[in-house]
């Protein structure tokens, strides 16, 4: 098992299981720098924009189980939204609790302690993005009147560990594949994903206070209207080759769409339509893995039609494009 100890600043401490007091050597990975260990290899890369908002990227290719220790280097009072676009991970935080992130859950986080530990399961390849916001500069932005639902993250203490889950939409997803894009290179490669980080945050931030007010208003779904969901689910989950339209899903169901929609997300977290893109790009991947199919029978079986609209709709999900998982898996 490889172990990853993060000190302060961007310099990480090698550690192997025979040694996990001293390390064996220092990284630094600051400017995305490639590097090779037993288990696992791949990019860390932490980029500050001197506005208060910090970019953290990681691809890993993870052959071993590993574990990273993370001495977080940033000053207490900040806000961050954590989304994995590959990859699954574990992490324990400060206080001792497990947290999990998937390519279906991210976090919005603050976690000011030292002593984060994440686990990551061999036999991956992990796609990271993190971006961190200043209190000070969050403020300035939302003229000092953030939302309420924000205020768990804002205390002026300095010992803050707050962790809470948010299922991703389509949206965010597309944002953060667009960090890991080949465009993202050249001269002004900075300034694109300066852009980028800042709508992550915003998009991050809407649908977390979203999820929030849903919550605290919407009412509690009719009996019927249970067994309609599950039905609805079902449906999608068991033919996902099958055009599968909102409307059709609606009427069948003998609502409107708002409400459909509504009921979906208090069930999956998603509106109908990216509960329907999530699972179609869920076990596209699961076929690619296999080996045992070409792009062209993957895309019929999660109900594309044509391949090239199989193949953007994969590669804005994940960073990559099928043919690119394909081969990786094949390899």
């Amino acid at each position: 098992m490889s172990d990853l100890r993060k000190g302060a600043g961007d310099a990480f401490d090698i550690l192997s299981n025979d040694d996990r007091v001293e390390g064996i050597g220092e990284l630094r990975l600051a400017d995305g720098d490639l590097f090779e260990l037993p288990g696992v290899s791949g990019r860390l890369e932490r980029i500050d924009f001197g506005n208060g908002i910090c970019l953290h990227r990681a691809e890993l290719n993870v052959r071993e189980d590993s574990i990273f220790d993370v001495q977080n280097a940033l000053t207490p009072g900040w806000v961050a939204g954590s989304v994995n676009i590959l990859g699954n991970l574990d992490f324990n935080s400060p206080d001792g609790r497990q947290h999990m992130m998937s390519p279906e859950i991210g976090l919005m986080m603050r976690v000011d302690v030292a002593g984060t530990r994440y686990f990551l399961p061999a036999g991956q390849l992990i796609r990271h993005a993190g971006v961190t916001i200043k209190l000070d500069a969050l403020r300035q932005r939302f003229g000092h009147e953030l939302p309420d639902a924000l205020d768990p993250f804002l205390s002026d203490e300095q010992s803050v560990i707050e962790i809470r889950p948010l299922v991703l939409n389509s949206k965010i997803r597309s944002i953060v594949s667009a960090m890991f894009s080949a465009q993202m290179t050249g001269i002004g490669h900075k300034f694109k994903l300066e852009g980028l980080s800042t709508l992550f945050l915003a998009e991050m931030i809407d649908a977390y206070c979203l999820v929030c007010e849903d919550a605290e208003r919407a009412p509690e779904p009719s009996v019927l209207e249970k067994t309609v969901i599950e039905d609805a689910i079902a449906k999608i989950t068991d033919d996902l080759a099958s055009p599968l339209a909102v409307a059709q899903l609606a009427d069948v169901a003998g609502m409107a769409e708002s409400r459909l929609n509504t009921l979906f997300k208090r069930e999956t977290g998603k509106s109908c339509a990216d509960f329907i893109r999530s699972q179609r790009m869920e076990r596209a991947q699961e076929l690619l893995a296999s080996g045992e199919f070409t792009v062209k029978q993957v895309a019929a079986a999660v109900g594309f039609g044509h391949v090239s609209n199989f193949s953007r709709s994969y590669r804005d999900w994940y960073g990559e494009s099928p043919a690119q998982a394909l081969s990786r898996n094949s390899a």
